[in-house]
């Protein structure tokens, strides 16, 4: 007959690890816990740490100009729109005016009965003097005195000027941003005509 056994619950458990190894799994634990605990203290620190001013990404673009560039600004586009009635040029008509324009309408239809006349409009403009009156970053408003010295040839070459040889005015000019251009919107005479020389003009 075979004797049975009897199992003591010390028995039943398994070997106990060597020292070593609960050492290895007590440095585990505390390597984890504190990273755990590293990473929260970083995410409290960077909330109390003031953030820079959050920078668009596509920041609108600033077309503002200064009184001086808008004079230079303004010079280019007038003399850019006497050339297109001395040369009876339409084509430079939409890089001179805004597309609503009343000036622009004016200068095409001086331009189309210049063409009609067959006659050259050769006048010369000298600017007596420019000041700004307004500038924002969408309207600019100039005054200018300007003096001329009236020319006018016929498509054969013969001088055809009636009326004084030179005389100023003052005007007040608007210039408008649109699409991201200054243009000329308007011209306003100002005041009256002030005769220089009443002899009669000529080329």
């Amino acid at each position: 007959m075979q004797e049975t056994k009897i199992r003591t619950p010390a028995e039943d458990l398994p070997p106990s690890r060597p020292g070593w190894v609960r050492a290895v799994a007590v440095l585990a634990a505390v390597a984890m816990l504190g990273g755990v605990l590293y990473a929260s203290w970083q995410a409290v620190a960077g909330s109390d740490d003031p953030q820079a001013p959050a920078v668009p990404t596509n920041p609108d673009p600033d077309f503002s100009l200064t009184d001086e560039q808008a004079i230079a600004t303004f010079l280019r586009l007038s003399a850019r729109a006497r050339t297109s009635v001395s040369e009876r040029d339409l084509t430079l008509l939409p890089s001179t005016f805004t597309s609503n324009s009343p000036m622009r309408e004016r200068t095409k239809e001086t331009i189309g009965r210049l063409r009609r006349d067959q006659v050259f409009d050769r006048s010369g403009f000298e600017s007596v003097s420019v000041d700004v009156l307004s500038n924002t970053g969408e309207e600019i408003e100039i005054h200018e005195r300007v003096l001329v010295d009236p020319c006018y040839e016929s498509d054969a070459g013969e001088d055809i000027t009636q009326g004084p040889a030179s005389f100023e005015y003052g005007a007040r000019w608007i210039l408008r941003l649109e699409s991201g251009r200054w243009l000329i919107d308007e011209s306003i005479v100002d005041g009256e005509e002030k005769v220089i020389n009443e002899k009669k003009g000529s080329c």
